[in-house]
C-alpha cells in the first residue's frame, strides 16, 4: 500500500470531493447520486461491471463529462457550473476549468498520443505550451520521467513504432509531466495485449508507492486489491459497496459485490 496513505485520515488534505453526482445521457441515467472523496496519498480503485458508471464518474471528475447535477471540488475549489439546454449543465468558467484541470493528470484506455510527434515531444508539449515552461527545463524533466517509466531509449521514436504497452507508458509520462496533484486512470490496460499489461501496472504501482493521489478505473482485481487503499464497487450508477480493499474483496456486505468479486477470482 502506498506510504502516503498511512496515518490519520484527518491529517491528510482532501484533494477530490464528488458530491451527489448525477449524469444522464438523454433518458439514460448513468450516475444516480454518487459521492466519493480522495485525500492526499489515497489510491482509490473504482470497480464494477461494464456499464456501471465507473468511467463516466472518472470523466465527471475533470469535466470531460459535465454532471447533470452535483458538485465537483478539486483541492477545495468547486468547479462552477451553469444550466444548459435539455436540463443539462455546462461549465461556467472555461479559465477556471483549465486551471483546475492542470491539477489532474488523465490516462485513457486508448493512448491518445500525437502520432506526428516523438515520445519526448509528446511529453513536453503541455508543459511548454500550457504551463509555459522553458523548453530546456521541460525536456530535462521529460527525460527523467521517461527513465522512470522505462522509455528513455525510445524518446526519439514515433508512437507508431511502439508497442501498446510502451505507448501507454509514454502516455503516463505525459500526464505526469504536468505535475498533477491527482492522477486519473481510465482502464489503462484494457486496450493492451495480455502480455503487455504487467509492464503498465508496474509503472502505476511504482507511482502509487511514491504517495501520489490516484483514482483508477480497473478490471484488474488483484492489482486493485494490492495497490488501492480504498475501493468503490459501482452497480447501476451507484456505489453499492466501498471501503478498504480487504473489506470489499474479503467480506463485502453487498451480495452483488460478493458475486462480482468471486466471479473474477477464477
Amino acid at each position: 500500500m502506498p506510504d502516503g496513505t498511512a496515518g490519520d485520515v484527518s491529517t491528510r488534505t482532501e484533494v477530490v470531493r464528488l458530491e451527489a453526482i448525477h449524469k444522464s445521457f438523454g433518458l439514460l441515467e448513468v450516475l444516480k447520486g454518487v459521492s466519493l472523496t480522495a485525500r492526499e496519498g489515497d489510491v482509490v480503485a473504482l470497480i464494477g461491471a461494464s456499464g456501471s458508471g465507473k468511467s463516466t464518474l472518472l470523466r465527471c471528475t475533470n469535466m470531460l463529462e459535465v454532471p447533470t447535477s452535483g458538485r465537483v471540488v478539486i483541492s477545495g475549489e468547486e468547479i462552477r457550473l451553469k444550466p444548459a439546454a435539455g436540463g443539462q449543465m455546462a461549465v461556467a468558467d472555461a479559465h477556471q476549468l483549465q486551471r483546475v484541470r492542470a491539477r489532474l493528470g488523465m490516462v485513457f484506455q486508448s493512448f491518445n498520443l500525437w502520432a506526428h510527434r516523438t515520445v519526448i515531444e509528446n511529453v513536453i508539449e503541455a508543459p511548454v505550451h500550457v504551463l509555459k515552461e522553458p523548453k530546456a527545463e521541460a525536456t530535462e524533466r521529460a527525460e527523467a520521467l521517461l527513465h522512470k517509466v522505462g522509455l528513455y531509449a525510445k524518446k526519439d521514436v514515433y508512437p507508431a513504432f511502439l508497442s501498446g504497452g510502451q505507448q501507454q507508458r509514454a502516455a503516463i509520462a505525459r500526464a505526469l509531466a504536468l505535475r498533477p496533484q491527482v492522477m486519473l486512470f481510465d482502464e489503462p490496460t484494457s486496450a493492451l495485449d495480455p502480455e503487455l499489461v504487467g509492464e503498465v501496472l508496474k509503472v502505476i504501482r511504482d507511482i502509487a508507492a511514491e504517495g501520489r493521489t490516484m483514482i483508477l478505473v480497473t478490471h484488474e482485481m488483484a492489482f486493485a486489491r494490492d495497490v488501492a487503499n480504498h475501493v468503490a464497487f459501482l452497480h447501476q450508477g451507484q456505489i453499492e459497496e466501498e471501503g478498504p480493499p480487504q473489506k470489499v474483496f474479503g467480506t463485502p456486505d453487498s451480495e452483488r459485490c460478493r458475486q462480482f468479486v468471486n466471479a473474477r477470482k477464477h
